[in-house]
C-alpha cells in the first residue's frame, strides 16, 4: 500500500494527498491511466541514463553516470559527492570528506554491496568503513530510503525529473510518504542490486537526489556499482574542507568507550550493550522486552566494597551450586531469573581473561593494537583461541585488564573489551568495547 500511495505522491510533489489517500480503498490508490504512463521501457546500460533526454540540453540540475568501486585494491569502499556526481575511491575519500554524501562499501558475499551515509553507525564491517565510521573529523548528513521492486511508471517518474524543482519536488513528497514509517529509513542499507531507487536528501548540503541503480555486480576482489543520478544542488551550501587526517590513526586504534555511574552506597547493577553501545541501569533495562543483546553486567556489592563482572546467564552471580558469599546475590537467584525469563531472549555470551603476564604475544598483539573492524575482531578472538583463562564472571576485575568475548546467538559475532576504569568512592566504571558492528 504504501507504495502504491508514493506513486501518487511523487507524481503530483503533493504531500496532502498522500495523507488523504492513506484512508482511502487499496484499488483506489493507483492513478489514473491518463496520468501515468504504465509500460515504459527500463533505463538500459546503454543510453547512459538519460531516459530519452537530450545529454546537449541545458540542464539546472546535475545528471551523472557514477561507478561505484568496493574492490580489495580500495579497501572495499569509495565515496560520492551528489553535487558533481564525482567518485572518490578507497582512501582518497578521506581527503575529500567534507564532500562525500554517500559511501558504497563492501563486506563480501555477507552483505555485497551497500549504500550507506556517513554517518551511519554500521559502517566498521571492514576497515574503509571503520575509518569513516571513527576516524572521519566531519560526516554529512542527510535522509536516506530505498524503493525495491522498481515497476515500469518508477522508471517514468524518474526520467520525468527533468528540471531541479521538479526532482526536489519529488524528493520531498517521497520523504513525506516514507516518513510515516520510521522503519522504512536506514543509514545504511545492504545487498544492493540493480533496479532499486534511492532517494536522498541532505541535511548538511542541501542537496535532493534521486538514484537509480542500474547495475550492481560482484567481482573477484569485491562489488560495483553503477548509479545514474539526478540531483538539485540549486542551494547548494558547501562545507569547508576538513583538515588533519584521520582520528587516532596512529597505531592505537578506535574503541567505544562505554560510561556509567553508580551509587557506592548501595548495591547496583548495570547492563552493557556492546552492539548498541549502551549501558542500562536495572529500571532502565526493566523497560526492555528484549534482553538478547545484553552482552555484560557489572555489579557493586556495597557490603564488601566488591565490584563483579558477569555474562547475563552466568549462575555464579548468586553464588552457584556453592551459593558462595563471595559472590553477588550468594543463593539469592532473583537476578539470575529476571534476566533468564522464558521470552526476555536473553543469550549466551561467553568471555575469556587475557591475563597480563610476561609473553611476546601480550606485547606484540594488544588491545590498542587491535583494529575494530569485523574481520579484524575475528583474526584477534582466533588468535587468542587458546591462551588466556575462560570464564562467565570475575570479581574485583583489576582496571587494563583485557578479555575476549563471544555471543554465542549471533553467528560469528566477536569482540573484546578492557576494564579503563573503576572507581568505587565516586561510584564511576568505564570499559573500552571493540565488538562487532552490525550487518542489517
Amino acid at each position: 500500500m504504501m507504495k502504491k500511495i508514493f506513486y501518487i505522491a511523487a507524481l503530483f510533489g503533493a504531500t496532502w494527498i498522500a495523507g488523504m489517500m492513506l484512508s482511502c480503498d487499496k484499488d483506489k490508490q493507483l492513478p489514473p491511466e491518463d496520468i501515468v504512463e504504465r509500460v515504459l521501457p527500463p533505463i538500459e546500460d546503454g543510453d547512459d541514463g538519460t531516459g530519452g533526454e537530450n545529454p546537449n540540453d541545458p540542464k539546472d540540475y546535475v545528471h551523472a553516470v557514477a561507478f561505484m568501486t568496493a574492490e580489495d585494491a580500495d579497501m572495499r569502499g569509495s565515496g560520492i559527492d551528489l553535487a558533481t556526481g564525482q567518485v572518490f575511491r578507497g582512501p582518497n575519500a578521506h581527503n575529500y570528506l567534507h564532500a562525500v554524501d554517500l559511501l558504497y562499501l563492501d563486506y563480501g558475499n555477507t552483505t555485497k554491496g551497500n549504500i550507506a551515509l556517513p554517518e551511519s553507525k554500521e559502517l566498521s564491517v571492514n576497515v574503509y568503513g571503520e575509518d569513516v565510521q571513527y576516524g572521519w573529523r566531519h560526516k554529512n548528513s542527510g535522509v536516506l530510503y530505498r524503493l525495491e521492486d522498481v515497476q515500469p511508471r518508477d522508471v517514468a517518474w524518474f526520467n520525468g525529473a527533468k528540471s531541479a524543482a521538479r526532482i526536489t519536488a519529488v524528493v520531498d513528497s517521497v520523504i513525506s510518504v516514507l516518513s510515516a514509517d520510521p522503519d522504512q529509513q536506514k543509514q545504511r542499507y545492504r545487498n544492493v542490486q540493480g533496479d532499486e531507487i534511492f532517494i536522498f536528501k541532505s541535511t548538511t548540503r542541501n542537496i535532493s537526489s534521486i538514484i537509480y541503480v542500474s547495475q550492481q555486480m560482484t567481482t573477484g576482489t569485491g562489488s560495483q556499482c553503477r548509479l545514474i543520478i539526478k540531483s538539485d544542488a540549486t542551494q547548494l551550501q558547501e562545507v569547508a574542507p576538513v583538515t588533519g587526517g584521520l582520528l587516532n590513526a596512529n597505531g592505537n586504534y578506535y574503541a567505544d568507550v562505554l560510561t556509567a555511574t553508580f551509587n557506592p552506597a548501595t548495591n547496583a547493577e548495570l547492563f552493557f550493550d556492546f552492539m548498541k553501545k549502551k549501558v542500562y541501569t536495572r529500571t532502565e533495562l526493566e523497560q526492555l522486552e528484549d534482553f538478547s543483546g545484553i552482552h555484560l553486567m557489572f555489579a557493586y556489592k556495597s557490603s564488601n566494597n566488591s565490584h563483579y563482572i558477569y555474562t547475563p546467564t552466568s549462575t555464579w552471580m548468586y553464588g552457584g551450586a556453592d551459593n558462595s558469599a563471595s559472590h553477588y546475590t550468594p543463593g539469592d537467584r532473583t537476578l539470575y531469573n529476571y534476566l533468564n525469563a522464558p521470552g526476555t531472549k536473553v543469550s549466551t555470551m561467553w568471555f575469556w581473561r587475557i591475563d597480563n603476564r610476561p609473553s611476546p604475544q601480550y606485547s606484540t598483539y594488544t588491545f590498542e593494537q587491535s583494529r575494530l573492524n569485523n574481520t579484524a575482531l575475528t583474526e584477534y578472538y582466533n588468535y587468542w583461541q587458546n591462551l588466556g583463562s575462560w570464564g562467565s564472571n570475575l570479581i574485583n576485575p583489576a582496571t587494563n585488564l583485557v578479555f575476549r568475548i563471544r555471543h554465542d546467538n549471533s553467528s560469528g559475532a566477536y569482540g573484546a573489551f578492557k576494564i579503563l576504569n573503576v572507581n568505587k568512592t565516586a561510584g564511576e566504571v568505564s570499559i573500552g568495547v571493540k565488538y562487532w558492528n552490525s550487518l542489517d
